[in-house]
């Protein structure tokens, strides 16, 4: 593809935001080969640049590409679960192909899928060059234990869940063990499991706790022994203690954090990844797309209560991530793939600044998903993903869910197609 063909890139006189949450750098040049930073600062000089294609970025802010670092590619058009199950997996990645272009186009070159064997292919496509799209990380099917959350509707035959939902289901520790095994060999990244029960479940509730110790010991054990990362769904608060104690790397939701879990947290070094958007889109838009009277009380029940939880967290020096959580393709809702940039904003309204909105969903997220090497922070020798911004985030977080705002978004030092503004 043309387009993303690695050439020798400079951009000049730009203000730097490179992700670390030091103070911004005016008028800084950087120079861009075979897909990685080579220099940063006052120089070369503009003039110094023979043989360098040049982006002019006086008056505009340059900044890592974001990282989304729980967002579901799986080509869904409705929040109600059965569909997730009857829609053929072909027809939702053929959707999907479309969701990873969005993604880029709104700044995300990084995103990390914690759970639709879809996104294996969707990354391999990718990599290959066949789609337009950011970098990513997939963690293959969830594991889940018979019933628990994500056994889509919890009464659906055995064999409709083996061939077409996100999750494998296991029960005892072997059978645990044996689930880590297929998603590695299948292509996972990464390992997801559900340590409690969630909004979308039909018979459970975030509170309750899902997977025994044990389990969740075997499942970090095998997915470690081989260099794997673990996530865990986790709400309810003795369900997080239990991922935190299993082992698990990232903690996502976590609306049920409490003192002690936030200690456990800070003894284990675990990630968390608040997605404070699902539910405020659950809220605002969850009617509309399949969303059940029932599942949205225990959205009412929760928002507030996550929001506080992140928070305190924040607060307390725990690691904090940023993801999205969003699944849906645009076609019901119009404005859930693609618009991830509003997590920052709601952090920013839980009282983040504008400065560590954007470490967390650069930096701090590429630690989590452990490309810390890679990407998430503008500096020599690293993946060259950035984008050059029409304003300043730091004055105005909103800023970033314009997509006509971001003037270039470069991935791997490659200058990224834009989709058709209609």
């Amino acid at each position: 593809m043309e387009s993303l063909e690695k050439k020798k890139i400079a951009i000049t006189g730009g203000t730097l935001i490179d992700g670390t949450g030091g103070d911004p750098l005016p008028d800084c040049n950087i120079t861009i080969e075979a897909g990685l930073i080579k220099t940063i600062g006052p120089d070369p000089a503009p003039g110094d640049l023979s043989g360098y294609e040049c982006y002019d970025a006086r008056g505009k802010t340059v900044m890592p590409g974001l990282i989304d670092a729980h967002t579901h590619l799986w080509g869904v058009t409705s929040l109600d679960t059965l569909t997730w199950t009857l829609d053929h997996p072909c027809l939702r990645t053929a959707r999907a192909s479309m969701d990873v272009w969005r993604l880029l186009d709104s700044g995300f070159t990084t995103v990390r899928d914690p759970g639709t064997y879809i996104s294996i292919f969707l990354r391999d496509a990718v990599n290959e060059g066949a789609l337009p799209g950011p970098r990513i990380l997939s963690a293959g099917k969830v594991i889940t234990q018979t019933g628990g959350h994500g056994d889509p509707t919890h009464n659906l035959p055995q064999s409709w869940v083996e061939e077409r939902s996100i999750c494998r289901v296991a029960d005892g520790a072997d059978d645990c063990r044996r689930a880590v095994r297929e998603q590695i060999r299948e292509g996972a990244d990464m390992i997801k499991i559900m340590t409690t029960g969630g909004v979308l479940s039909d018979r459970d509730n975030p509170k309750f706790t899902q997977f025994c110790l044990e389990e969740i010991q075997a499942i970090t054990e095998e997915a470690h022994a081989r260099g794997y990362l673990v996530a865990s769904h986790a709400q309810g608060t003795k369900g997080i203690k239990n991922a935190l104690r299993g082992g698990v790397d990232t903690i996502e939701h976590g609306n049920g954090l409490d003192n002690e879990a936030i200690t456990l947290m800070l003894d284990t070094g675990a990630f968390l990844i608040p997605t404070l958007a699902v539910f405020q889109a659950l809220l605002d838009g969850g009617p509309h797309c399949g969303v059940k009277p029932r599942h949205l009380s225990k959205v009412e029940a929760i928002k507030e209560i996550h929001q506080k939880a992140f928070f305190t967290a924040w607060k307390a020096g725990v690691k904090i991530g940023l993801g999205t959580d969003y699944l849906l393709t645009p076609q019901v809702t119009g404005t859930v793939m693609g618009s991830h940039a509003k997590e920052l904003a709601l952090y920013v309204e839980a009282g983040l600044s504008p400065m560590d909105a954007l470490v967390c969903a650069t930096q701090n997220n590429a630690a989590a998903l452990g490309l810390e090497k890679i990407t998430g922070t503008l500096e020599p020798g690293k993946s060259a993903d950035l984008l050059i911004v029409d304003g300043d985030p730091l004055g105005n977080i909103t800023v970033l869910q314009d997509p006509d705002r971001l003037v270039h978004i470069f991935k791997e030092g490659c200058v990224v197609p834009r989709l058709p503004r209609l």
